[in-house]
């Protein structure tokens, strides 16, 4: 018993040496700005993105998301997009992590009136430092949709992420992200969306953010495009 305390209580430390925030620390972020899209839907107009960060211990920490825009040309409605992500992250060691995740999605240019996705898998961080965050993961995905054609789909993919921080300095940095999803029953079912986005310090607190994001479907709803791509340039507001 005292060994298995022993091993725990050296566990926490080094966790807590490793670049993790105290446990307690609960960041929240604010972006307003201009949105364009093309693809499905082709528009420009504001949205507005929250998110939080939040240290449960020393090995667990959270993050929410939640997105959203809507236009209208002449009257009509030609973009609506809102997304919500809830991530759960536990690490082992300073390499090895695993991670759980919930999310939803209403975007009917996309042919989604609701979408819903929930998934877990392994995690591995290949570089960690002063200059550079990089680390991959790996996972089951299950995803249950109500589409625009009125028929319902339930999909189990296998997933694989990467995410990459740079920093340039201070204040400036690089930010990425690709995740790939491939049906486990269809292998020619699969969709791919990669992110990047460059954040730069104006003053305290207070950022620009310009970033582009990319979405292919091999199999998209009722023959929609395969492509959908989002550029954001936004005041983003950290706390």
């Amino acid at each position: 018993m005292k060994k298995t305390l022993l091993i725990t209580s050296l566990a926490t430390l080094f966790l807590m040496g490793a670049d993790h925030p105290a446990p307690g620390t609960f960041k929240q972020h604010f972006e307003f700005g201009y949105i364009g899209t093309s693809g499905n839907s082709d528009s420009q107009a504001l949205s507005g993105l929250y998110s939080n960060t939040y240290q449960w211990s020393a090995q667990t920490d959270s993050l929410f998301r939640a997105d959203a825009h809507y236009a209208e040309q002449d009257g009509e409605k030609n973009a609506e997009r809102y997304r919500a992500h809830l991530l759960f992250n536990h690490h082992y060691t300073d390499r090895w992590y695993s991670y759980a995740e919930v999310g939803a999605l209403r975007n009917v240019f996309d042919g989604y009136e609701q979408q819903y996705n929930g998934g877990a898998g392994m995690g591995y961080i290949f570089i960690n430092n002063d200059k550079q965050l990089f680390k991959g993961r790996a996972g089951y995905q299950y995803r249950y949709a109500n589409l625009t054609t009125g028929t319902d789909e339930d999909n189990h993919y296998f997933k694989l992420g990467l995410n990459h921080e740079y920093h340039f300095n201070e204040k400036t940095d690089l930010v990425s992200e690709l995740n790939f999803l491939e049906d486990l029953e269809e292998g020619d079912n699969y969709e791919t969306v990669f992110r990047i986005a460059l954040k730069t310090a104006l003053i305290e607190h207070f950022s620009l953010k310009v970033g582009f994001e990319v979405k292919y479907d091999n199999t998209p709803v009722d023959d929609k495009d395969h492509t959908d791509t989002t550029s954001k340039v936004a005041i983003v507001y950290d706390f």
